[in-house]
């Protein structure tokens, strides 16, 4: 059986992890933090971003102010 190599950064080459985030497979690079989605995913992404503002001013929370894309490029 052949051993499959580690998937690495398409740009940096560093190791990554890959979490699902609201039905898209998110993949981000540990070392230079680059996000890579498959097509038409950051549109779902905006999407879910832009309902969750919606459902939050309607309601009249907006918890600290943020929506949930904020998770990703935390600063």
């Amino acid at each position: 059986m052949l051993d499959m190599p580690e998937p690495t950064c398409m740009k940096c080459r560093g190791a990554i992890r890959t979490y699902e985030r609201d039905g898209v497979i998110v993949i981000e690079c540990v070392d230079c933090h680059g996000i890579f989605l498959d097509r038409g995913e950051l549109e779902r992404l905006i999407g879910a971003e832009a309902t969750y503002l919606t459902d939050t001013a309607v309601r009249g929370r907006d918890g600290r102010g943020r929506g949930f894309l904020a998770r990703f490029f935390n600063s």
